[in-house]
């Protein structure tokens, strides 16, 4: 029995991811740091869809958070099929005013951990010749963003990972894909008190990024924007000099206040 293992799967984009793989009948393990969130959507879930839903409680923001979760997935003899690698979590703030612990443990999460899982699974889907692995992105990948410079910079790795890894195994089964969103709308904000409709930038719902996801990881693409002026950013930004963009950066960034988002 195959499971789909998602990250950050207790709000925002996690969560839509659970809540689409379980209406197409998958079973589940979800990850993430809150317990009681998990379980009462693993009971959602289980109980709506008749599936089965596993839960394990882990701050992935850790170094050793990926063995722990490789090793809790052994244990119960759970075998992965698809490892979406969604948890992550925002910055707004001038670079050298936000803590250096935050900027290391944005880090680790977004990519050291992302490496790790996908490293640890890959053994098996090799094995059994298929296997699907989602990377969580964005569309500030493709262009410095002032006042969000770590989180941009480990978007990109996390995009030029994925398109790497994908070329290496392009004739195994396994398909690798980067999904790029733009805002989207979450819990988050309600709970730092922000608007994210301030911003210059489109805002959607997680669902419609989620189901644009899977159905462009089914085409095999190796990456997709979600959203028409997303796409129009991204394409357009292409034709103009980076230090051109790198200015409208600092004209889309929110300075009002420094904030932290999880999507754990």
């Amino acid at each position: 029995m195959s499971y789909v293992l998602i990250t950050g799967a207790s709000s925002g984009i996690g969560k839509a991811f659970a809540e689409e793989y379980a209406s197409r009948g998958n079973n589940l393990i979800l990850v993430a740091r809150s317990g009681t969130k998990l379980d009462a959507l693993a009971t959602e879930l289980g109980g709506t869809h008749n599936i089965d839903v596993r839960t394990f409680i882990q701050d992935l923001s850790l170094p050793d958070s990926a063995e722990k979760v490789f090793d809790f997935c052994n244990r119960e003899n759970l075998a992965v099929g698809t490892l979406v690698n969604n948890a992550g979590f925002g910055l707004d703030g001038a670079f050298d005013s936000l803590p250096l612990e935050t900027h290391e443990k944005m880090v680790v999460l977004h990519n050291l951990t992302l490496v790790k899982l996908t490293w640890l699974f890959l053994p098996e889907m090799k094995r059994r010749n298929q296997g699907d692995i989602i990377n969580l992105s964005s569309v500030v990948a493709f262009q410095g963003i002032p006042y969000n410079a770590v989180y941009a910079a480990t978007k990109a790795f996390v995009l030029t990972f994925s398109e790497s890894i994908r070329e290496e195994l392009q004739h195994s089964g396994i398909r690798v894909f980067a999904l790029c969103p733009g805002l989207t709308e979450t819990e988050i904000f309600e709970k730092t008190g922000i608007n994210p409709h301030r911003t210059l930038m489109p805002v959607g719902p997680p669902e419609p990024v989620v189901r644009s996801a899977i159905e462009s990881l089914n085409k095999n693409k190796s990456y997709s924007v979600p959203g028409f002026i997303n796409k129009i950013l991204i394409h357009g930004g292409r034709l103009l000099p980076r230090t051109v963009m790198l200015k409208l950066g600092m004209v889309l960034s929110r300075r009002e206040k420094s904030m932290i988002k999880h999507s754990e």
